[in-house]
């Protein structure tokens, strides 16, 4: 839901001249003094610097003390991250999904504060009213390890804040991730949000000047596998690098809903800039049913509430790296069983970085996947592209995945490492080394025809129809076609096909490709996808009914 916009008066500075900044509702009313020790300093945040990579002695990892499986991959996230033993800290905490507020205060929250204290990773200021803020914050991450709660349950308004008359205020449920970036300050009101200093910045957590907040990252999964799986693949692809494809599915549902098909269409257009073969799905479903998703790196999409389409074929498999994210309100509200909600299904599908909320956050808290992208483009962390795409704190809000995850460190391609990924390897060359878009055209056409690449051919096929030339991507869908040998590669091409008619309004022409595919490909899974298709565009007659006596 996108929510409206309200001014919010900030003092900023101790004469109480006041400055008002743009915020949406829900927002937190404090009284002054408290307001400025959390909001003051986000107006002098820098808009732009290099990312300056967290150094292990400023992550600290939690983990389930009550169990063993627990601290073993904390052990091993931080054996593999160089993170000191000295800043693992085992907690003893029920294992559950959502837990009560009572017991994030005294199981999870103040022995993490009073850890800090104690190993001083922080020190606490205190106002006249009794209020803490941190400040020569040491530690700027936080690793929560698979074991700990993921969200805290709803609970009756305190009696001091009944009177309020501030929106949401009986919202007061959230995510244990995001409720800790803001642990060492007391008494803030637990309902609605608070303004994250950080958000449309670009700011590194080892030099963020906000130090009362630390970023929150989460290793978490339906299995401890998955959560090997995702350290490991994180510190590969850091080396390699993430080549592969980009696959993005807009919702066009329109009006205040158009705000997260912005967020994809920019993406699109970073993802183009940045040479990697990109296909969107711009039709009001999401990708149909198996549809044949290969060499999946990224996935951006929306609107269903359980996992679908693609991931729904058990040879679906993402990239080594990958990073996945479907815009749903409960799309992490628990990361046990795969087939519920989304968070958990991409990992469970390979993808080694995602984004979720465990309860409904509203279209305007939620993170906006087009900063997410651009800041990992730049090469910051996981966690900080996912601090600086979300506005609020306090609120329902994750990020799975090692949060120092960097991938795309590595994205310069060595001429003498071309065998693996060598399509991928081809393209982002091309880019570099024909900066003119005519003449780099012409000679990745050489390049797809010398190598018989059907990758190159249906990138170029797909970047030509997003400039509007039909009839040019046309021919290249078809050539790729014949070049690629793997049945659901050159059913995907046939769907390109399909999806031009489409947009053409040329419903019966897609329907015919449809048809022909359906014999051709009756024998692979991906088949379902062209059913889901014929199903949409030729809906089979309504059955008969009988007529009354």
């Amino acid at each position: 839901m996108n929510l409206p916009g309200r001014k919010l008066i900030v003092p900023y500075h101790r004469k109480f001249l006041w400055h008002t900044m743009d915020w949406p509702l829900p927002f937190r009313i404090m009284n002054r003094r408290r307001l400025f020790l959390l909001t003051s300093l986000s107006l002098c945040l820098p808009i732009f610097s290099k990312p300056t990579p967290l150094v292990p002695n400023q992550v600290v990892v939690v983990y389930n003390s009550t169990l063993p499986e627990s601290k073993a991959l904390a052990e091993f996230y931080a054996l593999n991250r160089l993170i000191p033993t000295s800043n693992l800290i085992g907690l003893e905490v029920p294992e559950k999904t959502t837990i009560d507020r009572l017991t994030y205060e005294k199981a999870i929250r103040q022995p993490l504060v009073k850890k800090f204290m104690e190993n001083q990773w922080w020190e606490l200021s205190k106002d006249q009213n009794g209020t803490s803020v941190p400040f020569k914050t040491k530690i700027r991450c936080i690793a929560l390890i698979k074991g700990i709660p993921l969200r805290i349950s709803r609970e009756a308004v305190p009696k001091d804040e009944e009177s309020s008359t501030r929106q949401f205020k009986k919202q007061n449920e959230a995510s244990i991730d995001s409720e800790l970036s803001l642990m060492g300050v007391s008494n803030h009101p637990i309902g609605g949000v608070i303004p994250n200093p950080c958000y449309n910045k670009e700011i590194s957590a080892a030099t963020n000047p906000a130090e009362f907040m630390v970023m929150v990252g989460r290793i978490d999964a339906n299995t401890y596998d998955h959560c090997n799986r995702m350290i490991l693949d994180a510190l590969d692809v850091e080396k390699e690098g993430l080549w592969g494809m980009t696959y993005l599915d807009l919702w066009t549902r329109g009006g205040s809903y158009k705000l997260g098909d912005d967020w994809i269409e920019n993406i699109t257009k970073a993802s183009i800039n940045s040479a990697t073969p990109t296909i969107v799905d711009r039709m009001k479903n999401t990708f149909v049913t198996n549809y044949p998703m290969r060499d999946a790196a990224v996935y951006f999409g929306w609107y269903t509430q359980h996992r679908n389409g693609p991931f729904l074929n058990d040879q679906m498999q993402f990239k080594k790296g990958a990073i996945a994210a479907h815009l749903h309100s409960f799309s992490g509200a628990q990361l046990l069983n795969p087939a519920k909600n989304w968070s958990v299904g991409l990992i469970d599908r390979g993808a080694a970085a995602t984004l979720g909320n465990v309860w409904e956050p509203y279209l305007g808290f939620t993170h906006r996947f087009d900063i997410f992208y651009d800041r990992l483009l730049k090469n910051y962390s996981l966690v900080e592209a996912a601090y600086m795409s979300i506005n609020v704190l306090s609120w329902q809000n994750i990020v799975i995945g090692d949060p120092l995850y960097r991938p795309f460190k590595t994205t310069t391609v060595r001429t003498n490492a071309m065998v693996k990924d060598r399509d991928y390897k081809l393209i982002r060359y091309a880019q570099s080394r024909f900066p003119d878009p005519e003449i780099r055209l012409a000679e990745l056409l050489k390049a797809a025809e010398r190598t018989k690449s059907g990758t190159v051919y249906e990138m170029v096929a797909f970047h030509t129809l997003e400039g509007g030339n039909n009839e040019q991507a046309a021919k290249g869908f078809r050539r790729a076609k014949e070049l690629f040998t793997d049945s659901a590669d050159k059913l995907r091409q046939d769907l390109h096909l399909v999806e031009l008619e489409r947009r053409r309004d040329k419903i019966p022409d897609a329907i015919k490709i449809l048809k022909q595919a359906k014999k051709v490909y009756k024998d692979i899974p991906e088949v379902k996808a062209v059913e889901g298709l014929l199903t949409i565009l030729d809906p089979p007659s309504p059955p008969l009914t009988k007529p009354k006596n």
